[in-house]
């Protein structure tokens, strides 16, 4: 039985979370897991509950200045606790903890494998080291062109998609759990679910509801769901919608550990940054607008018109135009939620995942020379 060590940042559930619980519980019986996170929370107790052996251990950013010495304490910590388990593979769900992988990996004489969830910079490829992994996982068309693009070769790529459970998200709630906790919601619901941060475009998101709420006659509720990764950010959104008197349009939910009845309370899901909310938003039945982050021409997924709506742009007012035009127009909407569950159902069911990510491992593990037993440095 191969040993894996899946690395991982912990905390709330958000999507690298949820598809490493999907590995964790539907791979292959010959191969078991080690998970080690750096923050407790709702996914450290999950994991607990459903996949036994996980840890939570401190590993400070790999990157900053303030912690070079401390990085390679931590990183010799977390070796001795690899080779204590035996690991035969190591697999990184978070550009962050890259630097801990390549050590841990290189002292054990291990495979490593390395998650790319999202398109990154030629800068970020060489200063996180992506040419040292034994190889790379990205999780769409558009990511693995992208790696090539920054240089890596495309024998170290292996494209997985993320995948839902579509057994749970394809199950209706008795009830509309977003009427029923906010009963002074408008007729519709619209919603962009995503930890608080940045990178996730809350405040973009904000801007289009601004416009929304200066030239639209429709009565919608826009709802910002998940848990909050920087409060700073979070104090900004909320500074805006005050400013812009938007309260009785927006509502900060919090993080929802009901996601698929949340989902499929929504009349229009919205997305800015991608994310695999965006496939089980899909496997729900609802329907889903991606703004300004995958080209028409590369999505495979949420194709424009098929299974959703894609646009190439934020900006506000067309942001706007395309959520007000699908609120007016329930029969279309009706009909790219259909047919986005049809598609979720055949391609991004999470048996599929696992297979793939099954062959790899098998793959790395048979082919890699120099193992754990040779590789006794720090």
């Amino acid at each position: 039985m191969a040993r894996i060590l899946h690395l991982s940042r912990g905390g709330a559930f958000g999507g690298s979370q949820r598809q490493l619980a999907y590995v964790t519980e539907d791979l292959s019986p010959k191969h078991s897991h080690v998970i080690v996170c750096i923050s407790p929370g709702p996914f450290v107790d999950y994991c607990r509950a459903h996949n036994g052996a996980t840890q939570v251990m401190k590993l400070r950013p790999w990157r900053k200045r303030r912690h070079f010495f401390f990085r390679y304490r931590d990183a010799r910590q977390l070796t001795h606790f690899a080779r204590e388990q035996k690991i035969d593979l190591v697999h990184c769900a978070d550009l962050w903890l890259s630097g801990y992988l390549f050590q841990v990996a290189e002292a054990l004489g291990v495979p490593s494998v390395l998650h790319v969830r999202t398109p990154v910079s030629v800068a970020q490829v060489r200063k996180n080291r992506f040419a040292a992994a034994t190889a790379i996982v990205a999780i769409s068309r558009r990511v693995r062109e992208n790696l090539l693009s920054a240089g890596i070769e495309s024998r170290q790529i292996t494209r997985i998609d993320d995948a839902i459970d579509t057994e749970l998200f394809g199950r209706p709630p008795k009830t509309n759990v977003l009427r029923r906790d906010y009963p002074d919601s408008g007729p519709f619901l619209v919603g962009l679910a995503a930890h608080i941060r940045p990178a996730k475009k809350q405040l973009e998101f904000l801007q289009a509801i601004h416009h929304f709420d200066r030239v639209s006659s429709t009565k919608a509720t826009f709802f910002l769901i998940g848990f909050c990764h920087d409060p700073a950010y979070l104090d900004r959104l909320q500074r805006f919608v005050r400013e812009h008197r938007l309260h009785q349009r927006v509502v900060f939910t919090g993080n929802r550990p009901d996601m698929p009845d949340v989902l499929h309370s929504l009349d229009l899901l919205v997305s800015l940054s991608g994310g695999s909310v965006m496939f089980e938003g899909m496997a729900c039945g609802t329907c889903v607008l991606s703004a300004g982050f995958t080209k028409r021409e590369q999505a495979v997924h949420l194709r424009d018109g098929e299974t959703g709506v894609l646009l190439d742009s934020q900006e506000p007012a067309e942001l706007y135009a395309a959520m007000d035009g699908l609120l007016t127009d329930p029969k279309r909407r009706q009909r790219l939620g259909r047919q986005a569950r049809d598609w979720a159902e055949q391609h991004l069911d999470r048996k599929r995942m696992a297979r793939q990510m099954d062959a790899l491992y098998a793959k790395l593990i048979i082919g890699t020379p120099c193992r754990r037993d040779q590789g006794q440095s720090t």
